[in-house]
Order: structure tokens, then C-alpha cells, then sequence
């Protein structure tokens, strides 16, 4: 079922591997509470935005990861946000409480890698076409169903914004 409120989790970087996942007060010690409060109301907020213009476009964000930081002394958010490569997006016509439905994301790299067995050590392997293909068609959906815009008509490189939620 869906949660009654946004759950935030935060986690650290780690030097090599995966994010190290933290509780709320492990954050407070690494950071202070002003700090962590103020991360963890950000992320909510962002989220929050996201998900409710994502919903009124047929799309779910069931979650997302939002990489914060401290520039000149300011709270922001850094790297990427709310992409089919930081968050796990759904179809609200599939979405079923205790189901997973198909979804706009990576999967098709995840799986295609985890099958080849690569060590994470040395060179990743090549992915073949159809695994580009069909990861590129899950962006795409999720392109055009959040913007609204067909993907075919994409302005490129040198193009402005695209006002949202107005």
C-alpha cells in the first residue's frame, strides 16, 4: 500500500562500492541536526513535488535518490534528480499494492549484467544492442509521459527549460 508520508533515508558515501545507508540520528552526528533537518525537509519537498506532478502524468515514483551537499555554505542538491537512473518509476495503471510492475528505469542493464556474471572488478562487458534498446525505450516512455512531449521532437542541445507544473 502506499505510505501515508515520504520516508527519508539517508546514507553516505562510501570510497568504493554502494552508498552506506545511515539512520536519521547517525546523520545528526555526522552533520548536526540544523543540517540534518533541513536535508531531510529538502528531500522530502523535492520528492514530494516530483511525485505529485509524476502521478497527474500516469507515473508513480515509488522512490528516488537525491545526492545533497553543502556549496559556499549553502544546502543543495547535487547531481541528477528524479531520473529513470536515480528513482524506480511505475505506471499508475500497473501499480497494484504488493506488486511490481513494470518500470521506466535500468532494470534490463541490471538484469543483462547480473546474468553475465562480471565480477565488478574488470571491464564491464559490452551490452548488446538489445539491452541498449530496450533500457533507451524505457527513458523514452518515461520522457514522454512526464513531459508530455514526444520524444521524436526533442529541441537538442542549446535548448532552454521547459516550464513545469504551471
Amino acid at each position: 500500500a502506499r505510505l501515508p508520508e515520504p520516508v527519508f533515508t539517508p546514507s553516505t558515501k562510501a570510497s568504493e562500492g554502494h552508498d552506506v545507508n545511515i539512520s536519521f540520528e547517525e546523520a545528526v552526528d555526522i552533520v548536526g541536526a540544523s543540517l540534518a533537518g533541513r536535508a531531510r525537509d529538502l528531500a522530502i519537498a523535492v520528492y514530494g513535488v516530483a511525485a505529485a506532478i509524476a502521478l497527474e502524468r500516469g507515473i508513480v515514483v515509488a522512490d528516488t535518490k537525491l545526492e545533497l551537499g553543502v556549496i559556499d555554505g549553502e544546502l543543495a542538491v547535487c547531481d541528477e534528480i528524479v531520473t529513470p537512473d536515480s528513482s524506480r518509476f511505475w505506471p499508475v495503471e500497473a501499480w497494484r499494492p504488493g506488486s511490481t510492475p513494470p518500470s521506466f528505469d535500468k532494470q534490463p542493464v541490471r538484469d543483462w549484467v547480473e546474468a553475465t556474471g562480471w565480477d565488478k572488478q574488470s571491464d564491464p562487458p559490452a551490452l548488446p544492442t538489445e539491452v541498449v534498446a530496450a533500457t533507451r525505450q524505457r527513458y523514452v516512455s518515461a520522457y514522454e509521459k512526464l513531459s508530455g512531449l514526444s520524444f521524436s521532437s526533442w529541441w537538442g542541445v542549446g535548448a532552454t527549460h521547459v516550464e513545469v507544473g504551471s
